[in-house]
């Protein structure tokens, strides 16, 4: 069998697991099945895209338009993640609202981090109105609300988090300790024992009437006479020592439970303060990270759809938005290879067919007597090949004629110096009259 088919159908496999997953609303779970699914076949575009959905989902709109430009990138046609791209473009201020959402979160991990945890809380909340589906920014809460000991609140952001994502490895872990706190755990538990506790009455169980005796009316006095006689003495040298036994015994072992959970409850708090350190060191290695990408994916897709922009208004016929765009590009910023083999493209067009049609273009309304038109067109011209002598002889001919002599002898100037073995050396030479 073909190495390539075998990868195929694993990656294949590990999607189909990751999409169900998705279904049940385990999106950890299913991030992780379809990283797997990229890592045996980094084209399966299905994997990708439904990955920047569950980034999506879950807050991460950063996360998620990197997964889809990258599969733009694989499989350019008929890619479901370009329908996906416009819709984040199409919402106003989108792009701009998660590059906010991600500052204002890093400034809120900032504030926790040195003592502002009040901050920090308000901070979170308001971007939790703003954006309901950011985890990290619940957890963080979550986390900061247990420090202050409000374990109600804690659990209300860690239940936002698993209605979102049921099986979060962070906010389970999180939760158990809420209940631990709160004493849920403990009723769970205990309701749990009582529903598996009772035992339905089977066809063989037999139940015995009980038959009373008849008694006098005497009999039954002298019988409570001496009943609570018996009783009292009972109670007095049985019962009472045992009773008074019994209660020294549960306040001393009340007082060992209590010390025992005391040394539990400081054991537990110092392994959460360490849970904490690490989960923060955690948020500031991929607030990093973030940040980085974030500017990186801003930088692509403002080159890409300035690319993109210029190549569709060339193939329209709207060449004077297409110089336009090209001429501001800093070209040294193109780097990416997708965006330089777009580029390349771009620029093979310009230098030969552009450049050819602008000199053109300029040629028929000069003989149409438009010196306007044709200056405009040969500007644009220079703009893509500045150090070509034609279209500088054909602008220095516009202003020639439109009586701007010192402008189109220093033109002429330019041309017999840096261009002096071209033809048009020598024709700037008999406009300029030497």
């Amino acid at each position: 069998m073909d190495y390539s088919v075998t990868l195929n159908r694993i990656a294949n496999v590990y999607y189909n697991l990751g999409l169900e997953r998705a279904k049940l609303k385990d999106l950890s779970g299913a991030a992780e099945l379809l990283k797997k699914s990229l890592h045996f076949s980094k084209y399966q575009t299905n994997a990708r895209n439904l990955l920047g959905l569950i980034y999506y989902e879950m807050g991460e709109t950063a996360d998620a338009l990197i997964q889809w430009v990258i599969s733009m990138n694989l499989q350019p046609s008929n890619n479901r993640a370009d329908y996906y791209l416009e819709e984040v473009q199409r919402k106003p201020g989108q792009l701009e609202i998660a590059s906010q959402t991600v500052k204002k979160f890093n400034q809120a991990l900032w504030q926790a981090q040195h003592e502002g945890e009040d901050l920090a809380i308000l901070q979170l909340n308001r971007i939790i109105e703003e954006k309901p589906n950011f985890i990290k920014a619940h957890i963080l809460l979550a986390l900061l609300y247990m420090q202050k000991g409000d374990n109600v609140r804690a659990g209300r952001s860690l239940m936002s988090v698993l209605k979102v994502d049921r099986n979060n490895p962070k906010a389970l872990i999180l939760m158990d300790e809420v209940k631990k706190r709160t004493g849920r755990a403990e009723i769970e538990k205990n309701k749990l024992k009582n529903a598996f506790s009772h035992r339905q009455m089977e066809d063989d169980d037999v139940i015995l009437p009980k038959i009373k005796a008849q008694a006098t009316a005497g009999q039954v006095v002298i019988y409570l006479t001496v009943g609570l006689c018996l009783g009292l003495l009972s109670f007095w040298f049985l019962l009472l020592p045992s009773i008074r036994r019994n209660i020294n015994v549960e306040a001393n072992d009340q007082v060992i439970a209590y010390s025992q959970e005391l040394s539990e409850k400081n054991a537990s708090l110092t392994e959460l303060q360490a849970q904490y350190d690490d989960l923060n060191s955690r948020y500031e290695d991929v607030s990093t990270r973030l940040n980085a990408f974030e500017q990186q994916n801003a930088d692509f897709m403002g080159l890409y759809q300035k690319l993109t922009s210029i190549q569709t208004n060339y193939e329209s016929g709207n060449l004077t938005q297409a110089v336009a765009d090209y001429v501001t590009i800093d070209q040294s910023q193109v780097t990416e290879e997708p965006l330089l083999s777009l580029m390349n493209e771009i620029n093979q067009y310009m230098q030969n067919e552009g450049y050819d049609e602008l000199t053109s273009l300029g040629n028929s309304a000069w003989n149409a007597g438009n010196l306007q038109q044709a200056e405009q067109y040969f500007d644009m011209a220079i703009q893509i090949k500045p150090d070509d002598p034609e279209a500088l002889y054909l602008k220095a001919r516009i202003l020639q004629t439109n009586g701007q002599t010192a402008d189109a002898n220093a033109i002429f100037d330019r041309i017999v110096g840096e261009h002096p073995e071209s033809s048009y050396a020598q024709r700037a030479q008999s406009a300029r009259g030497y």
